[in-house]
């Protein structure tokens, strides 16, 4: 296979995927369930019997014509073929269709089986397709003429009578579009694009599942609804998305040496190797997922300034206190009780419920921005904590 095939491949199993979300999302029947390669490329179904197979098929270069001597005419049909022999009651209980990004000329079978055609003949489209089997030369397409002619003919124009070709559909670029307009309501209109990039990502891994699964795996309307609904909410003025991975670890080698005077806060309080990791976590998850809200403009202005000014009044009512405390001991005052007392203050910071906004309820975006804020020397555990690191920040 050259690479040009390759990637016309590739191409089509991500259209076949997109198209997928496209008509689940489009499909009347709001309990409607769609099946990604299991019928075929796409169907709709109940359980194990498909209501409707679909079959996508796309051009690259150009949208072509489906005449009748198209392969994916011919290939489709042997495909059908294969799948009634094997189960005759598909004829009785299933449609086929032939979504394409090709147009069906006036006067071929596909034109005659196209679903909107007032010209729709499901016996002329049989005719034409009879003559193209018996007379064709076409080697490659041996196979299919002899799966369509083996098969009774009452059948097969019962199977032709079922089938509906959709033309001139939206390929793989202008489908994203037509996702947007089907999710249009869901968010304020500057987000539609963020929310249909998080939708997609979601439903490729729903559609690699599938793929991967020995069993059917179906995906209701309802689920994709709820889901949209889910991110829409995220994007609403009281809430902000949370997109970073959380299942992603950091470690201490992986601090830069501008990152680690937060690292050096928590050595100085004897902090243990677990709450050490975590706390490295948390500080690079909040790190990152503070650039993407910059990056994608969703904050307001000055908001993570006024965030951070929230957050050292918080931590400075705290300090405070404890420096009020441990003034108690005066020259008694042993390196062990300010570890304590900074070991409760680390805690009391930590079990806080400070937002960036109300929704926003993730803790690591507060735990993660304290960490940011002690890495740059403005909150801290240690009583001493500025007098013994502030050579590092100088550094």
């Amino acid at each position: 296979m050259t690479s040009h095939q390759a990637s016309e491949q590739m191409i089509g199993y991500l259209y076949q995927a997109r198209y997928a979300l496209y008509l689940l999302l489009n499909n009347d029947d709001e309990q409607s369930e769609i099946s990604i390669e299991k019928f075929d490329d796409v169907s709709f179904g109940n359980g194990d019997t498909p209501e409707i197979m679909i079959q996508l098929k796309h051009h690259v270069k150009a949208y072509g014509d489906l005449n009748n001597a198209s392969t994916d005419i011919w290939r489709t049909l042997k495909v059908w073929i294969d799948a009634i022999s094997k189960h005759p009651d598909l004829l009785s209980k299933t449609k086929f269709m032939i979504i394409t990004t090709a147009s069906a000329p006036e006067g071929t079978a596909a034109y005659y089986l196209k679903t909107e055609s007032q010209k729709r003949d499901s016996l002329l489209a049989y005719s034409i397709l009879k003559k193209v089997a018996e007379e064709s030369q076409n080697k490659g397409h041996q196979s299919y003429y002899k799966a369509f002619t083996s098969m009774p003919e009452s059948q097969i124009q019962q199977l032709l009578d079922c089938i509906y070709v959709i033309d001139k559909s939206s390929n793989i670029v202008d489908v994203e579009s037509d996702i947007k307009k089907a999710i249009r309501y869901s968010s304020l209109p500057q987000y539609i694009d963020k929310i249909c990039e998080r939708l997609e990502g979601w439903w490729y891994k729903k559609a690699i599942e599938a793929l991967c699964s020995e069993t059917p795996i179906f995906i209701s309307q309802s689920q994709v609804r709820s889901h949209i609904v889910s991110i829409g909410l995220e994007y609403a003025p009281d809430n902000l998305p949370i997109d970073v991975d959380e299942s992603e670890n950091f470690e201490l080698d992986e601090l830069s040496p501008n990152d680690q005077i937060f690292y050096e806060q928590l050595k100085l309080i004897c902090l243990g190797s677990n709450r050490l990791r975590m706390a490295i976590r948390d500080y690079y998850r909040a790190f990152k997922q503070r650039a993407n809200w910059v990056r994608e403009e969703l904050l307001y202005t000055n908001e993570l300034d006024k965030y951070e000014k929230k957050l050292i009044d918080e931590w400075e009512h705290s300090f405070y206190a404890m420096q009020d405390d441990l003034s108690d001991y005066g020259d008694q005052i042993t390196e062990n009780t300010k570890v304590l007392n900074a070991k409760k203050l680390y805690k009391e910071i930590e079990e806080k419920d400070i937002r960036i906004r109300d929704r926003c309820s993730d803790a690591f975006v507060m735990r993660g921005s304290y960490h940011i804020l002690a890495n740059q020397l403005r909150v801290g555990w240690h009583i001493d904590f500025y007098e013994r690191l502030a050579q590092l920040l100088k550094n």
